[in-house]
């Protein structure tokens, strides 16, 4: 499957999110098709769309990637993917049910879970030049200088 076959796919993810905030959706695919999809939603309860709701929200919601990985990683438990970092992860943003041009790679713990899986080998994000894809360190390391953080690499 091709990034551009699986937009369509993100895209219905994010409009399940219940955030006031921010609706994000997420695939995890490979050549042959759809593995998995995810969606920011809070870890308990529901979106209120408050102010401390949308301030807080970093904080108390599941990301979509997160989501994703999650389900991802339990159809390689269970022997129903091949090898480790063979995967796609493609991120979406939605306003009004339309995808949107992302920032440069910005959340650490989400970039840190993609690459601690083992499983996804690029990471596609939309910017206002089209789609860009980042091998899961690059996006880990692009995702540490956005976010101002140390950047240790091994010896």
């Amino acid at each position: 499957m091709r990034p551009e076959d699986a937009v369509h796919y993100a895209v219905a993810a994010a409009k399940m999110s219940p955030c006031a905030k921010s609706k994000r959706g997420v695939v995890i695919f490979d050549s042959e098709g759809v593995i998995e999809t995810g969606f920011n939603a809070p870890a308990a309860g529901v979106c209120g769309g408050t102010d401390e709701c949308r301030a807080a929200c970093n904080k108390i919601c599941v990301h979509a990637e997160m989501d994703a990985l999650r389900h991802a990683e339990h159809c390689y438990a269970d022997g129903h993917l091949g090898e480790l970092g063979c995967l796609d992860l493609l991120h979406i943003k939605v306003v009004d049910g339309l995808p949107v041009p992302s920032g440069p790679p910005s959340c650490w713990q989400c970039s840190r879970m993609i690459l601690y899986s083992g499983l996804i080998e690029r990471v596609w994000l939309l910017h206002d030049a089209g789609w860009s894809a980042y091998s899961a360190a690059e996006f880990h390391r692009q995702t540490l200088r956005t976010c101002g953080l140390p950047l240790f690499e091994a010896p």
